[in-house]
């Protein structure tokens, strides 16, 4: 495979993105986590690669994942660092060796102390707590549902599904729906909001959005 990849670089004017591109859209890069009945009694460890592994996305990404959901990732290229707290992806964000960024240091992001071969991918308690309560998540959350609140939805459903689109590019099951239903039911409640005001609440709303950044789906690659 190495020779094959070798012999496609050379052939392609050794362009480095043109490989990157001619990896992707092949269909072991596209194939599922989820084993077959044939894969489980044949390969059931997953040594002969029968099936994708499941993998955490990277610190980085995973910040700017939040920041696109909620609408507030800048697109803007190039020039100098960014504001630590800003809106552009985390590639311009500055290292400061004595001021890291906590976020991106739960998610295992590289200490610029050493070298380092490969990244960690670790999942610990704490990544997990950081998605309830990092004040980035909580912000960003809340944003999003500033913007959720003006998006025309007609009822509660119609703005699941839009969500659901927007951080994990699917429709949610019937089930994931209805259990949606009922937590922001249950949020009304608690806060003694009637049912014809679920739709222009704030609170509500971002409750539910820091409730899709918590999925594992959020985080990890199937």
């Amino acid at each position: 495979m190495l020779d094959y990849l070798a012999a496609h670089l050379v052939e392609n004017g050794w362009s480095i993105k043109d490989s990157i591109r001619y990896l992707v859209t092949t269909r072991a890069f596209a194939m599922s986590s989820e084993p077959s009945a044939t894969a489980l009694n044949t390969d059931p460890a997953n040594d002969w690669l029968s099936h994708m592994r499941v993998r955490r996305i990277e610190a980085e990404s995973i910040r700017d994942s939040v920041l696109s959901a909620s609408g507030q990732l800048s697109d803007l290229m190039f020039g100098q660092p960014a504001d630590i707290n800003g809106p552009r992806r985390s590639i311009y964000l500055p290292i400061r060796r004595t001021n890291l960024n906590p976020f991106l240091q739960i998610f295992d992001a590289p200490k610029p102390f050493t070298t380092l071969g490969r990244r960690d991918a670790t999942n610990v308690p704490a990544q997990s707590l950081t998605m309830l309560n990092s004040l980035f998540v909580v912000d960003q959350s809340g944003k999003w549902a500033r913007v959720l609140i003006n998006d025309g939805s007609d009822c509660p459903q119609t703005r699941i599904k839009r969500m659901f689109a927007t951080v994990f590019a699917r429709p949610p099951e019937e089930s994931e729906l209805t259990a949606s239903s009922q937590y922001l039911e249950a949020l009304a409640q608690d806060r003694q909001l009637p049912a014809d005001q679920v739709l222009n609440s704030i609170p509500v709303w971002q409750d539910f959005a820091q409730s899709l950044f918590n999925f594992k789906e959020f985080i990890y690659l199937r």
